[in-house]
């Protein structure tokens, strides 16, 4: 209903630790006391006494879903002020005793360097989205620690960030990080030894890659109002990161107070403090956080309260926020300090998958019920009305996404994140692109530095471009140091290459040992203006006009230039004699491994016998002999003549020799001598 319900029958009690659990669809699991554990029934879950933690302690209970897994829950539980009972896990198996969960054998185990954490404890995920910080307190070593619990289970090594020397008396108080990820706020009630530095709220930043905790500055009330006790009790952020509520009470006038904070000036500890605005006093302790993205409140001293108040749009500044006091009627149910304590990640309003520019980023609405109306403005100039929608940023940098949400009640939510965009390769291969047929041409992506995949199989770093002769569809993808990769294709092709047409075509031969044969009436069509020239078998230019006259005996190619300056080459045109002479046949054998083993053998025949002499050379050369040995692989013109002066040509020339490799060595295998 996105409304909150009271869930009777689970009787939970505790002093302050609190921490409880539901699945995706917010139906309740168990809860947990730091020493005790609820199932869904409302029994002491299976093995879920005698955990070791502190009911005292403000967020002495925390309960995290193991990374990875559907069915196993990590509880974390510490001490309280000045009761030095350790930090210990232990791990619930929800498939255990018919699904209502049971205590493992891994119960109560310490986390030795957190031997000194009081009070304080929250969590968040990793940068990477999948793991989870466990952060903590030490008053004894004076530092931070945050544990990280990822799919192996927890690193019993935490990271350690060095913290301010604080007594450990009246360290009550809560610790929060902004739903943003870069600042924790810390508040110390510190009723024994008060004073401005040790009454105070520390405003650290925070490294949710590497755990790493920095302590910037403390605000403090103490001795403002005209009352030296102004107890830090709670402290909160806004859904959207750009406020910070805070509550102190008041010891001289014996109540709660809630003052909010304007998150653009956290960097400068003077104007963070001057942008303090007083909200309301009263039921204003506790502050957390919920899914429908209100801040809710307990009560408004020490004492124990039986109503929730709310702050219904904390993303406003000032009095705007609309604080309501006693909201909720807990139906006989009373609450002490604090509210349960919660994965940071469980309260985001939205969520994104994706983080790479010029790719689709989808983004993940968590509003419940769900809205009658949505408003998506992506930071880029680009918006959306859909509840699921889809954006892709051009560009890397900071983008604030802002949702405005009305619910089917009428109410309405504001809120933003801060989205980090990151840098993409840009491959570019250029516009679909056309050559002359068999040119080698160069395909280059640009000058990202990256792992280039081509859909050639070429593969590496820094690949930029690759080599091509065959016509299709090539494509590229890139993916940066960041994990970014963007793809970029291209069809090659060729152009139109020449026709010839041979409609009117007539050639005309020659007489025996003359030169009178011609080539004439044989029409071009191709991307004009075209070029002519004739080339004979020896590749002689003999000719530049379509039409060729004066021909002695051979093969004739005609070499059409384009506007493209493409080249295409006919077949041979073959210019005969007033002779008989017939080459029957031309067989050959290639060479191999240019041994120069290829050889050609002609037969020929004519009505007047059979005295030819052979040419394989266009007619430079001649034996009497038909076999021609010991040849190398090239292109061979082959004719013939007779001792009367014809000769005739070898229509299909040339006769190509080709060189046959061996075998290679494409592989190595070397196997150690064992005996």
């Amino acid at each position: 209903t996105g409304e909150p319900v009271v869930i009777p029958n689970i009787p939970h009690a505790s002093m302050n630790a609190n921490a409880s659990i539901s699945d995706s669809i917010g139906n309740f699991l168990f809860s947990c006391n730091s020493q005790k554990i609820w199932n869904r029934n409302g029994q002491i879950m299976q093995n879920g006494s005698g955990l070791l933690g502190g009911q005292y302690s403000s967020q002495g209970a925390l309960i995290v879903q193991k990374p990875g897994s559907s069915h196993l829950y990590y509880i974390f539980t510490i001490g309280y002020s000045n009761h030095f009972l350790g930090m210990y896990y232990s791990v619930v198996n929800m498939n255990l005793d018919g699904g209502l969960g049971a205590v493992t054998d891994e119960k109560n185990i310490s986390l030795t360097t957190g031997w000194d954490a009081l009070e304080k404890m929250t969590s968040v995920r990793h940068a990477n989205g999948i793991d989870i910080w466990v952060i903590t307190r030490k008053f004894r070593d004076d530092s931070y620690a945050a544990f990280l619990l990822t799919s192996s289970g927890i690193n019993k090594e935490p990271v350690l960030s060095n913290a301010m020397d604080r007594s450990t008396h009246s360290v009550e108080g809560t610790m929060k990080i902004s739903s943003n990820k870069k600042f924790l706020a810390a508040a110390y009630w510190e009723e024994s030894y008060a004073s401005p530095t040790t009454q105070s709220i520390e405003i650290c930043r925070f490294n949710a890659q590497n755990g790493e905790i920095e302590l910037l500055y403390l605000i403090s009330r103490y001795g403002e109002g005209g009352h030296y006790l102004n107890e830090p009790f709670a402290v909160e952020f806004s859904p959207d990161s750009k406020l910070l509520y805070a509550t102190y009470f008041n010891e001289g006038d014996d109540i709660m107070e809630l003052y909010q904070y304007d998150m653009q000036f956290i960097e400068d500890s003077i104007l963070f403090k001057q942008s303090e605005i007083f909200i309301a006093s009263g039921t204003v302790n506790g502050l957390q956080l919920a899914r429908d993205g209100k801040i809710y409140c307990t009560g408004y001293d020490y004492s124990e309260y039986d109503n929730i108040s709310v702050i219904h749009e904390p993303w406003k500044r000032g009095t705007d926020c609309y604080y309501e006091a006693d909201e909720i009627f807990m139906e006989g149910g009373k609450f002490l300090w604090f509210l349960p304590n919660i994965l940071l990640d469980y309260l985001y309003r939205f969520e994104w998958d994706g983080e790479c520019a010029g790719n689709p980023i989808a983004f993940q609405p968590n509003f419940i019920p769900e809205p009658s109306q949505i408003f998506w403005s992506f930071g880029d100039g680009n918006i959306s009305t859909a509840l699921w929608p889809v954006n892709i940023y051009e560009n890397a940098g900071e983008y604030e996404v802002f949702v405005r949400v009305t619910y089917p009640s009428g109410r309405i939510e504001e809120t933003s994140r801060v989205i980090t965009v990151l840098e993409s390769p840009r491959p570019d291969l250029g516009s679909d692109t056309l050559a002359c047929e068999g040119a080698v041409i160069v395909l280059t992506a640009g000058s990202d530095t990256g792992m280039y995949a081509w859909s050639n199989g070429s593969f590496g770093q820094n690949v930029f471009s690759i080599n091509v002769s065959d016509t299709g569809t090539y494509w590229v993808k890139v993916t940066n140091e960041l994990g970014c990769s963007l793809s970029d294709t291209i069809h090659f092709g060729w152009f139109a290459k020449a026709v010839f047409n041979e409609d009117n075509l007539v050639i005309t031969p020659t007489s025996c040992g003359g030169s009178s044969g011609s080539i004439v009436g044989l029409t071009v069509e191709g991307t004009e203006p075209l070029t002519f020239e004739w080339y004979d078998g020896g590749n002689n230019l003999i000719g530049t006009q379509i039409d060729l006259t004066g021909l002695s005996v051979g093969n004739y190619f005609l070499h059409v230039t384009d506007s493209n300056n493409c080249i295409t080459i006919s077949d041979a045109y073959t210019i005969t004699d007033a002779g008989d002479i017939l080459i029957t046949a031309v067989d050959f054998t290639s060479s191999h491994c240019l041994l120069n083993s290829g050889f050609i053998s002609i037969t020929a025949s004519s009505g007047a016998g059979n005295n030819f002499s052979y040419s394989i050379d266009n007619g430079s050369n001649w034996q009497s002999n038909n076999l021609f040995e010991n040849l190398p692989a090239g292109n061979y013109f082959v004719k013939v003549n007779d001792p009367s002066g014809c000769e005739t040509v070898y229509e299909n020339n040339p006769v190509i020799i080709e060189n046959i490799e061996g075998p290679q060595i494409t592989t190595v295998n070397v196997v150690p001598e064992t005996d």
